[in-house]
């Protein structure tokens, strides 16, 4: 059962768990506590915990993955938008994995990215790395080359990100093969091998993300029948 957590409460974990900490809680550095920053209801699952709340402006928090897209660069930075009517971002170009001066990422003006927040402070400039801090490999993070992206909510955003066996997924699965990314900030790149299967797949998303789960497998089958596949 969901509990309803707002700031200043504690929150009833393992402090020392090992799981991905989502939107609307923060970890003092010092303490090592988890903090709520959000009212809303606590979701706790076996690798991830965040807290749900009906908010319908992204405002990003550290450790969140985003897709952005690159609006220009000044010396090493490029200004990344994450979402419509919100300031820019900063991505460093050696925020990548073997990034050096001689070996800048070939990003232009329009280019797609999967990110981290690395730095949500509100009193400087907010930044996002490509790089899997846990590893300093890419970690799936980078340019996406390609396929197509959508918005949906937030809240839909975040239940797809943080349950890997998410029904639709399961089901799409099933139809074609594709890659995925999920950002934080409400929006999902996707490719598959043929532009159809692309515009089902994303079409099938944003028309579950309204309805039960035990609506999911009728709506997937009408939008590819409806595409002819």
């Amino acid at each position: 059962m969901s509990t309803l957590i707002i700031p200043g409460d504690s929150i009833p974990i393992n402090q020392k768990s090992e799981q991905l900490i989502g939107p609307g809680l923060h970890i003092d550095l010092n303490t090592k506590e988890i903090i709520p920053i959000n009212s809303g209801l606590l979701q706790n699952g076996n690798k991830s915990i965040h807290i749900e709340s009906n908010s319908k402006r992204y405002i990003p928090q550290t450790n969140d993955y985003v897709i952005g897209t690159v609006t220009g660069s000044f010396g090493d930075i490029f200004r990344v938008s994450l979402s419509n009517f919100s300031s820019s971002v900063s991505l460093s170009a050696m925020a990548f994995p073997n990034a050096s001066k001689k070996n800048r990422p070939n990003l232009k003006v329009g280019s797609l990215i999967y990110a981290r927040v690395s730095n949500a402070d509100p009193i400087v400039d907010i930044e996002i790395e490509c790089i899997d801090p846990t590893t300093g490999k890419d970690g799936g993070f980078g340019l996406l080359e390609d396929g197509f992206v959508f918005d949906v909510n937030l809240a839909f955003a975040r239940n797809l990100l943080f349950d890997a066996n998410h029904p639709i997924l399961k089901l799409l699965v099933q139809k074609c093969k594709f890659e995925i990314a999920i950002g934080l900030n409400g929006k999902i790149w996707i490719k598959t091998d043929d532009l159809k299967y692309t515009l089902a797949c994303s079409k099938s998303i944003q028309n579950c993300q309204s309805v039960t789960s035990t609506r999911f497998k009728e709506i997937i089958n009408t939008v590819f029948k409806e595409l002819g596949l």
